[in-house]
């Protein structure tokens, strides 16, 4: 080793058996009809997905409600 260089310990590396979860955690949200036009609403988890914000795509509805707890 080069004088006045320390040692570093290795980086670890990712384990290739760890998978994360890909599903989409909208699958689990609720599908809600616009209260006028009665057709489905698009939805987003808003708020550090403590939220799940709708929006109609015909009238530009909103409604937000609050994530149950699982």
């Amino acid at each position: 080793m080069a004088k006045g260089l320390s040692h570093n310990p290795r980086m670890s590396t990712p384990n290739p058996q760890t998978t994360t979860s890909t599903a989409d955690p909208l699958e689990s949200v609720p599908d809600r009809l616009c209260t006028w036009c009665k057709v489905p609403m698009r939805k987003r988890l808003v708020g550090g997905q403590a939220f799940i914000h709708y929006t109609c795509p015909k009238c530009v509805f909103q409604h937000a409600t609050k994530c149950q707890p699982a």
